[in-house]
């Protein structure tokens, strides 16, 4: 599902599903990619707020279309409590063991509370279902997510808590001796590198290990981005395996 689509095969009329109408319903959209194309509808246009566009079977999107967004349904999750430099926080934290408890509204009708997002998987998949200009719980979608979408909102470099989606640098993606693995994104004739820097050895082997076999996919990662004191290099602190995701 996405948060948006295209009116026209060329791609220059952008609409959004809040701003979507009832008229809409039997409507052929296109797909946000232009390499994909899926027949795209609008659904849910009753309830505005968990309206979302979805590719019909007979039209489905392209393998790994970023315009499908699989992961994330708007229904499940309260927009309103979402914080995104907290929620990139808390995933920089070490995990802790917790015993699941069984709530009074898990009973019955089996229907949960929604909750913010919280992964970065739940929080990259409600970006890539948005357009890069739109927002959610008044915060950029581009402000949140760098892609080669929003490349261009960057144009003096990235700083602060920001999810990165790259791809590994060639030919060496990673340096034992100083524990860092670095990662790229190109987009509008430029490229930008982004070292993670890991204090902790065995993490550093666990991740090093976890994207070696995966160095062809995109690799999402989160943290708060610095001047590696390089043109065009950023670093952060790599605490956490929650901090990474790998796009197959």
């Amino acid at each position: 599902m996405s948060m948006y689509v295209y009116k026209d095969d060329a791609r220059t009329e952008k609409l959004l599903a809040r701003n979507a109408q009832k008229q809409n319903k039997d409507i052929r959209f296109y797909c946000p990619n232009p390499n994909c194309d899926a027949h795209m509808y609008i659904r849910n246009i009753d309830g505005v707020s968990a309206s979302y566009f979805a590719a019909i079977p007979s039209h489905k999107h392209i393998k790994g279309c970023f315009g499908s967004s699989k992961g994330f349904n708007p229904i499940k999750y309260d927009e309103d409590k979402f914080e995104f430099d907290d929620a990139l926080l808390s995933l920089t934290m070490p995990s802790k063991q917790q015993t699941k408890k069984i709530t009074p509204s898990e009973y019955g009708s089996g229907l949960s509370t929604p909750k913010p997002l919280r992964t970065i998987g739940q929080i990259y998949s409600m970006c890539k279902s948005h357009d890069c200009s739109d927002t959610y719980n008044k915060t950029t979608i581009g402000q949140m997510l760098l892609d080669s979408r929003s490349f261009y909102m960057y144009p003096k470099g990235v700083f602060g808590w920001r999810i990165i989606e790259g791809k590994c640098k060639r030919p060496n993606f990673y340096d034992a001796i100083k524990m860092e693995i670095s990662l790229i994104i190109s987009a509008d004739h430029r490229e930008y590198t982004f070292i993670l820097k890991f204090d902790d050895e065995i993490l550093f082997k666990k991740i090093k290990n976890s994207v070696f076999p995966n160095k062809n996919h995109l690799i999402v990662v989160a943290g708060d981005w610095k001047s590696s004191g390089c043109f065009n290099v950023f670093c952060t602190s790599f605490s956490s395996k929650k901090q990474l995701a790998i796009i197959k």
